[in-house]
């Protein structure tokens, strides 16, 4: 005698079963198992329905689509299938084909294939949820251990792909704008033609005193393709599109900011939130993996420094002009008390002043407010001063000859040199290796054992190498100061007709006190 419950089951499985199988392959499956793809799992299950009776409604397939998620085109006709009532049984080669993540599989499986009265059935798992049988019990775990094994890919993918960063190899999808793949390494940038003169134009325009926004209004007005809208037209690229298409804030400032363009391969600027989140996030500068030299620079280093100078001078944390229009000497000014930023602010007759933020929004620290007018007549003044009475050219040129033919022999400049070459070497060994390991010489394990110490190597050189290169950045000497002194001549002769651009390469900050007494710090030693 049967209990109403097995009864039940029996009615169900001698009802007609209207079949829709499903098979999945991803890029990581691809690896595995020719039993694995997407036609062997067709024959196999197809062969299970027909020796059933069942019918065979329809085949839902998503090659090339991870299991993480289920985005998947196959599997969402399959839902449409479920929902119209065409199918009543699902039916995958085993559970992990269906998907991986165990949260929004075992939903399927647990919750939305039994409310609606769907046999689901993983062939190879002895999985069938309309059986009473341990396999089924055992579903959660699998589910778990299905996951944790495209975790287990998505961190060595992440692994190799740190590696070949490391290596300055650029592994992205698309050539940043201005570069192409190189057809005889894909692995390589070469510079576009059609598309390098607009990142120089953006250059240009930015240290002769445009803003970013008047940089993508220019481009957008000259119907200049914008990066997404040329890799649109030149690749497979299927992103978003319509307003996307034209030029913007971010995408000029990506370019002004991005080493790329110096000829230094930067990645990592973005990354994934986990394996099962597409959504990229920002990385901090400092976790940026930059390269230096690995291919030809379309900007050269000077102008990009420069670049970079002006951006950190603008207050760029508003994406709007300063009222009244540009300032000469906007995002240089401080209070020389509490730090904070001047901003400028106009009188009834529209003349400006600057004025401590802290102090206009808050009412804490001091006004510190100084005509505009009077600050540019001190700040241009002090500058002449410099230049007709500190500077002996002939004098100035010997001992910065001097100093340049000397500084290449100190310390300093020998320790970097040969840490680049041990550097460059540690890459090619690696590369070496690695070609080794692809062509099956050796093994993963030993490839990995192989690097271990290479790696730690180089981690070292590269902290010692940024240490020396930041220490010699940061402190005002005279060999730096000899290196730059010629071109900054040029700069002091003549500010009849002063540029924000010429300011910005030699000042640093200005600082207002109370009393309107006024610091100057430049970006060279001061003969005061």
């Amino acid at each position: 005698m049967y209990a109403p419950e097995d009864s039940y089951k029996l009615m169900q499985l001698n009802k007609v079963f209207n079949v829709g199988i499903y098979v999945r392959l991803s890029r990581e499956d691809e690896k595995c198992a020719e039993s694995e793809s997407i036609a062997n799992q067709k024959e196999f299950l197809i062969s299970h329905v027909l020796e059933q009776g069942w019918n065979l409604i329809d085949i839902f397939a998503d090659d090339g689509y991870t299991g993480t998620n289920f985005s998947r085109p196959g599997f969402q006709l399959l839902i449409k299938a479920i929902e119209s009532k065409k199918i009543n049984l699902v039916i995958t080669k085993d559970l992990s084909r269906l998907g991986r993540d165990y949260i929004d599989t075992g939903y399927y499986v647990e919750r939305y294939f039994p409310e609606r009265n769907v046999r689901y059935i993983a062939l190879n798992d002895g999985v069938d949820t309309f059986l009473k049988n341990s396999n089924n019990d055992m579903t959660p775990f699998k589910s778990v251990m299905n996951d944790l094994y495209s975790k287990d890919i998505s961190n060595k993918v992440r692994t190799t792909a740190n590696l070949k960063r490391k290596n300055g190899e650029f592994i992205g999808p698309f050539a940043p704008y201005g570069y192409l793949k190189d057809p005889e390494n894909k692995n390589k940038l070469v510079v576009d033609p059609a598309t390098a003169w607009v990142v120089r134009k953006i250059y240009d325009m930015l240290v002769n005193g445009a803003g970013l926004i008047r940089i993508s209004m220019v481009l957008n007005q000259e119907g200049i393709p914008s990066p997404g809208a040329y890799k649109r037209q030149t690749t497979n690229y299927k992103g978003r599109g319509g307003d996307f298409d034209a030029w913007s804030f971010e995408s000029v400032k990506y370019i002004l900011t991005n080493p790329t363009y110096a000829g230094n391969v930067t990645q990592n600027r973005y990354t994934k939130i986990n394996h099962k989140i597409k959504k990229l996030k920002r990385v901090p500068r400092e976790a940026w993996i930059t390269v230096n030299n690995t291919h030809e620079p379309i900007i050269d280093s000077d102008t990009f420094e420069q670049a970079q100078q002006i951006i950190s001078v603008r207050d760029y944390s508003t994406k709007y002009a300063p009222k009244g229009g540009a300032h000469l000497l906007s995002g240089m000014i401080f209070c020389g008390d509490c730090g904070s930023r001047m901003t400028f602010a106009a009188t009834s007759a529209g003349k400006f002043y600057v004025i401590c933020t802290r102090y206009k929004n808050y009412r804490k620290c001091a006004r510190h407010s100084i005509p505009e007018k009077d600050l540019e007549y001190s700040v241009i003044n002090e500058l002449k001063k410099i230049s007709s009475d500190a500077i002996d050219f002939q004098k100035l040129y010997e001992k910065a000859q001097k100093l340049i033919s000397t500084s290449e022999d100190d310390p300093v400049t020998h320790e970097v040199k040969k840490i680049e070459s041990r550097l460059s070497e540690i890459n090619k060994i690696i590369k070496c290796i690695y070609e080794d390991k692809v062509k099956e010489v050796i093994t993963e394990s030993d490839f990995l054992n192989f690097t271990q110490d290479y790696n730690t190597e180089r981690e070292k050189l590269n902290f010692r190498l940024s240490k020396l290169l930041d220490d010699n950045h940061r402190g005002p000497s005279q060999k730096k100061d000899a290196g730059n002194i010629m071109n900054m001549v040029k700069e002091f002769t003549n500010f009849n007709n002063v540029t924000k651009p010429t300011l910005i390469k030699l000042i640093d900050r200005i600082e207002v006190f109370e009393q309107r007494e006024i610091t100057i710090k430049y970006r060279f030693t001061s003969p005061y």
